[in-house]
Parts: structure tokens; sequence; C-alpha cells
């Protein structure tokens, strides 16, 4: 038997909006999510600037949370993603434990900001609290969302950097279509936003400078003045079902996955073999020619190596057709939130093909030379999108590319 993985839920937890409908209004009028970081005292840092989920987007909704979580935003927000997720497609956490269902979360570290928390406590009185290493393993977020759907079996923590939520959507789905679950939640969580990773960022010079007055100007993919990628916190959630059953249940589907590549690249002289060869796989897996794709959901996080690179791949693979192929990058608008990055590319790239409306990549005033596609600059576009591919590369070197298509 020929099983579907299909997508019927979305639940994102983004700098600049929580929910489908504030996330999608967000993204379609290119509002930015990057502000002057509040967490902690940033002040002496070139860089002090963030994509900071403020407290205003999460009162309400962290009303929803169970109290038993342990006190670690990572554990919050793969939780609240979940719980928007289930709403939106429908079902209650009751639900799953009666399907063969799984839970797959993508965490490229440790939840830093506990990390921070706790050895500053070590530091000052000795000792961190009893529940600090729980809090800040890579594991727990997959635990929790297990717990709170009070489903325990396949619960499994992909963690290959920025591509982990990416990854653990493409794994979930090839699971449905072995037969081995009927119901999945997967995603990605991320909170890297303390004084030990932002120092550790600035050092390295992965990150912008000269915004710190302009926080929503700072992440600019494809721009001649980029210069970094913006760091950034995050959750997203997908519900993924068997396509049978979720007709069975009468559920709306968004979209169906069709396909997914992998590759890696230890150094830039690979990285452009390495995107093609991902890009090349994913078309491959879903049976799909260069010019079947009407968009492309880009990685390009405001690098000056990274954008140049993934717009060089597109080319060489896409050859002439690649100049009519509509790219955008959200992470113009989210910064990079690690392991949320990928998950939150598939909520935005759904709804792009539900409401025929492509976001725009907003901060690119002036493309830089090598960077010559159609972008979908500062505004977005109505467009017919039926298939759809996202691109993502980790820190070290990992690569994914998955193709998702219109369900009708």
């Amino acid at each position: 038997m020929k099983y579907e993985a299909v997508i019927t839920g979305l639940g994102p937890v983004a700098p600049n909006g929580v929910g489908k409908e504030a996330f999608w209004e967000a993204i379609k009028s290119g509002k930015s999510g990057i502000r002057t970081i509040t967490k902690f005292d940033a002040s002496a840092y070139p860089c002090r600037i963030a994509g900071e989920i403020p407290g205003e987007l999460l009162t309400d909704e962290f009303k929803k949370l169970p109290d038993w979580l342990p006190a670690s935003m990572s554990c919050k927000f793969s939780v609240l993603a979940t719980i928007l997720a289930l709403e939106d497609a429908g079902l209650e956490p009751d639900d799953i434990g009666k399907r063969d269902s799984a839970v797959l979360m993508g965490v490229s570290t440790t939840d830093m900001e506990v990390v921070q928390r706790e050895y500053t406590s070590f530091v000052e009185n000795g000792s961190p609290r009893p529940d600090s290493l729980i809090s800040a393993f890579p594991h727990t977020p997959a635990v929790v969302v297990s717990h709170y759907i009070k489903s325990f079996a396949n619960v499994v923590t992909i963690s290959t950097a920025c591509t982990s939520g990416l990854n653990s959507i493409d794994y979930a789905a090839k699971m449905i279509m072995r037969g081995e679950s009927d119901l999945v939640i997967a995603g990605g969580v991320d909170t890297p936003l303390s004084p030990l990773v932002l120092s550790g960022f600035c050092s390295a010079g992965m990150v912008p400078t000269d915004y710190n007055h302009l926080p929503a100007k700072a992440s600019r993919p494809f721009d001649d003045k980029r210069q970094g990628g913006v760091l950034s916190e995050g959750a997203g959630v997908v519900i993924l079902e068997e396509k049978t059953l979720a007709l069975k249940r009468n559920a709306r589907i968004y979209a169906s996955y069709a396909g997914g590549g992998f590759a890696t690249s230890i150094s830039p002289a690979w990285m452009k073999r390495s995107m093609i060869t991902a890009m090349k796989g994913a078309l491959t897996t879903a049976d799909l020619r260069q010019g079947m794709v009407d968009y492309i959901n880009a990685c390009a996080p405001g690098d000056p190596v990274i954008d140049q690179v993934e717009t060089e791949a597109i080319k060489d693979l896409f050859g002439p057709e690649a100049y009519n192929i509509p790219v955008s990058s959200l992470k113009s608008m989210i910064g990079n939130p690690g392991a949320a990055a990928g998950p939150l590319q598939v909520i935005a790239s759904v709804l792009t093909m539900k409401n025929r409306f492509i976001s725009p990549t907003v901060n690119l005033e002036k493309p830089s030379l090598d960077c010559d596609l159609d972008y979908v600059p500062e505004k977005g576009r109505v467009a017919r999108v039926d298939r759809i591919m996202i691109n993502l590369r980790g820190f070290g070197g990992g690569i994914t590319s998955m193709l998702i298509k219109n369900y009708r």
C-alpha cells in the first residue's frame, strides 16, 4: 500500500508573530521581528539586536501551557507551538494517544538561556537549581511534547544544527510514507539568546554590527550591505498525517510532502556543490524536473558568502529557468532562529500556497552584483504557487532541501 504524508496543522512561534494568523499577517506585510535585546544587558557587545519574541506576544498564549513544564523557554516554545498546531489541525491532545503517533523535534543545542542562568547561579551561590540539568537537555522539548499529548512511543530529537527542524519534518514524512506512523508532531525549537552565545557570534564576525539603531533593517539577505545573519529564537511545529486517515476525519489538508535531499559542506569551496546535491536530491525523490518548481523559500540568512553561494547553486541547477523562479528569504523578517528556521519556512511556504501570495525579502534595497535572481524584494507578490522548494544550511555544514506540493 502506498502512503502519502500531508500537512494538516501549523504552529508558528516567531519573533514577528505567534499563531498562524498573526505570523501570516506579519510576513505578508513584511513586518520584522528584529529588535533591541531586552533579555539581558547587551550594551557591551558590537551587536545588540536579535529576533527576540516580545513578552506581549506570549502573555496570553502562555496561559495555555501546563504548569508542570520545566523552567525553560525551549520547553515552553515547543509545547506552545504544538498546542497551536493541534488547534489548527482540529485535534485534541487526547486524540493523539489513540493514533500510531510520533514526536520528532529538532534542537541545535542545549537551552542556552538555562545554561547561562544556572551557571551564573553556580558561580554566585555554589549550586544551580535542582531541575537545571533536565531543563537544559536537548531532548527535553521532545519529551515534554510527548508528555503533553500522552504519547510516549517514537519520541526522537534530531540535532543537525540549523537544519534540525527541517530534517525532523522530512524524517516524519518518511515515517508516514513507510507506514511506521500515521500522525507525527514534527518541528524545531531554539532559544540561543544569551550573553555567551551572542558574544561567540560577535567574536566570529557572524552578526551585523551597523544596525543597532535600526534593528528592523539589520537582516538583509542578498543585499549589497548585508553583514551576517541575525541571531534569533523561536519554534515551529507542523502536524503530518497519513492522507487517507486525514481525509477520514475530514481534516483540512494544506499540502503534501513531495521529497527531500541532503548533503554537507565542510568548507565554503564545497558549499555550492553540496547545495546543488541537496536540491537535486529533493527533485529526484519528488519525481520533479527543474522546471517544475514555482517558488524557492531560500536559506539566505543575510550572510555575505551563503547568500551568494545559494544563488549560484540555484542558477547552476536550474539553468536559464532560475531567473523565472521567485525566491525570497523569511530570515529577512525573523532572523535565524536555529532549528526553528526550517519549520517556520515550511509553515510560511504552506501559507504561501494557501493564500497565493509570496512574502517579500525585506531590506533588499540594492542586490549585490553576485545576487541577481528574482528575490521578491520589499513587497510581496500575488502568485499561484503549487510546488515549493525549501532550502536550509546549518552551522557545521549540513544542508537540506525539501519539496512540498499543493494538495487538491
